[in-house]
């Protein structure tokens, strides 16, 4: 009797271990719950770097239930014809959870399909459409110095959303900047002035330092932000992800420090 407690025992502690370490690594098994269809799918605009560019990605999220409940990535079909692109999202497979006490969060069904950059660049209007329950949904995208901007034409239940915002029944424009992969930026920290611009003096600064500033490496290429700079990195390491990295203390401003950072891929953080 002793032998069978002590078995069960380290069976249950074995199966909690595993939970726990799938849970920390963020590893995603299997489920298999039902198909499920969502009626209505947002649509942000991001970035990630793949194969040394920087790319759109479209990130799709779908309402999946709550704490205790689970749901696989949403499925999603692309195919490109000409200067079309279609995606067909299929659905994530859901398993509902227990009824006792659960985390008051609300789960999501997310993918992300990424948008060829050579594809955005050729000529012609280019056209993205979302199929979700029988409906088509038509959005253009267009590429113009750097700038990436999706909008849409006929909408009905793939919107396009700022991520943070209440779904709505209005697509937003979104925009984006494809930074390209060896520009970083440079910002202050310290004794900051909202009310300052202080593009002027980071340019000198980082131009002291052996920076270039982005704008004038990349044509093209603006920013209006006034308390930080684009600059291209030369013969210098990447500053580490999440990270800043002290250049020194801007001239004449007291106590502003000047740091580097990397420029954030979007798509990681969804």
């Amino acid at each position: 009797m002793k032998k069978i407690f002590i078995i069960t025992a380290v069976f249950i502690l074995l199966v909690v271990g595993a939970i726990i370490f799938v849970n920390r690594n963020g590893i995603k098994l299997p489920l298999t719950g039902e198909l499920v269809v969502p009626k209505y799918v947002s649509v942000f605009l991001a970035s990630n770097v793949d194969k040394g560019d920087r790319i759109p990605v479209l990130i799709l999220s779908a309402v999946a239930g709550g704490g205790c409940d689970s749901a696989s990535d949403l499925n999603t079909k692309k195919s490109v014809s000409g200067n079309k692109i279609v995606v067909d999202i299929t659905g994530y497979k859901f398993t509902k959870g227990s009824d006792g006490i659960c985390p008051a969060v609300i789960l999501e069904s997310r993918a992300k399909v990424n948008i060829d950059a050579d594809w955005l660049k050729q000529s012609g209007e280019k056209e993205i459409i979302f199929k979700l329950n029988g409906q088509e949904n038509k959005y253009k995208i267009s590429y113009n110095q750097y700038r990436v901007t999706l909008s849409g034409v006929q909408v009905t239940n793939v919107v396009t959303n700022k991520p943070g915002y209440n779904p709505s029944d209005t697509p937003a424009t979104l925009e984006i900047t494809l930074y390209p992969t060896d520009v970083v930026v440079m910002y202050l920290a310290g004794s900051v002035s909202s009310d300052k611009d202080y593009r002027l003096a980071m340019s000198n600064f980082a131009q002291s330092k052996g920076f270039t500033p982005a704008e004038q490496a990349y044509p093209g290429l603006q920013q209006t932000e006034k308390n930080f700079l684009y600059v291209v990195l030369k013969n210098r390491a990447m500053p580490e992800p999440n990270r800043g990295e002290s250049v020194g203390e801007l001239p004449n401003e007291r106590g502003v420090g000047v740091y580097l950072k990397q420029i954030v891929s979007d798509a990681e953080h969804y």
